[in-house]
Parts: structure tokens; sequence; C-alpha cells
């Protein structure tokens, strides 16, 4: 046989449980950070992000998909939230970062299994990244 499948998940699926919805958007950014993060930093660098959609999950989606697309095409890779302003379909936020290459790159977040939910005093979320 000159071939073979080999199962392959091209997905990570990622669940964030806190007791604000800013929290969530807060730890969604710490684990996209140790995702993408890298060794060599250079150079600390600030950057606002502005996001408008129809509800918290797809805001979340949203938010994940700017910064990826900000570490992989401009090179700003996220470490932590310095200011977050959460409207209930809007998000204006600074985030710290640093300049540098990805280690791992993200294709895209997907909007398969996307959830947000208020569970008595703790707040869920689910969000699966294409790899």
């Amino acid at each position: 046989m000159a071939y073979r499948w080999v199962d392959h998940t091209a997905e990570l699926e990622l669940h964030v449980e806190a007791v604000t919805d800013e929290g969530v958007f807060e730890d969604a950014l710490r684990a996209l950070a140790e995702l993408v993060g890298e060794g060599h930093r250079r150079d600390h660098v600030d950057y606002d992000v502005s996001l408008v959609a129809a509800d918290r999950a797809t805001l979340l989606a949203g938010w994940l998909d700017e910064l990826v697309f900000r570490a992989e095409v401009e090179g700003l890779v996220p470490e932590a939230v310095e200011r977050l302003e959460l409207g209930d379909d809007r998000l204006a936020a600074t985030i710290r970062g640093h300049r540098g290459e990805p280690r791992h790159l993200v294709k895209g977040v997907t909007y398969h299994r996307l959830a947000f939910d208020r569970d008595g005093d703790r707040v869920h979320a689910c969000v699966v990244l294409d790899v």
C-alpha cells in the first residue's frame, strides 16, 4: 500500500469558566497567549481592539479572531488585558503584548460549538479554534 490515512484533529476546543463576563474574555486571551506565545520577545506594545457583534458568544469569537489576526499578520503576540469595556454587543480593550513571531499558528476561530452562558454565579464559554 502506497498511502494511508492518519487520524488528525485540526481543532482545539477552549472551555472558559469565570465569575464575570469580563473574566471570560480575559481568560480566553490568556489561553490564546499560552498557545501562540513564543520565547523571543521584542518590544512590548500596547494596542487597542474594538468590536461590535450580535451577542456575547459572537463577540468572544470576534475577540479571539482579532487577537489571532494581530498575532499572525502584525506580529503582535498578546500577553494580557490592560483595559476592557464590555457592553451587550460591543467591546473596547487595550491589550499588552509584544512583537514577535507566534509559536503556533491558528487558522481561525470557528462558530462550531460556540457558547456563552451564565450558570448561577459562573459564566461558561466554549469556542473552537482551527489549528
